[in-house]
């Protein structure tokens, strides 16, 4: 598995969960990816493909991303 595939797919799924962020560029992996159902995917390469939102929110955000080796999360925190 791709770890940074992996992690910009899990950033992905969080960031359609919040109706005032707007995707701005995603790109789809041409093969399939075992980890994410098939279009929640969301491939970066370096110089090449990018994951790129906009936050119409009014907010900051911060992005709290952890791993336990196995499993990816991603939370989406507003800031006041």
């Amino acid at each position: 598995m791709d770890g940074n595939c992996q992690i910009s797919s899990t950033l992905y799924n969080a960031i359609l969960s919040v109706p005032s962020l707007v995707v701005t560029e995603r790109h789809a992996h041409s093969n399939y990816v075992p980890y994410i159902a098939k279009g929640k995917d969301a491939a970066v390469a370096y110089g090449s493909y990018d994951l790129k939102f906009r936050n119409d929110s009014g907010n900051d955000i911060k992005i709290v991303a952890s791993t336990d080796g196995t499993t990816v999360t991603t939370t989406l925190v507003a800031l006041k």
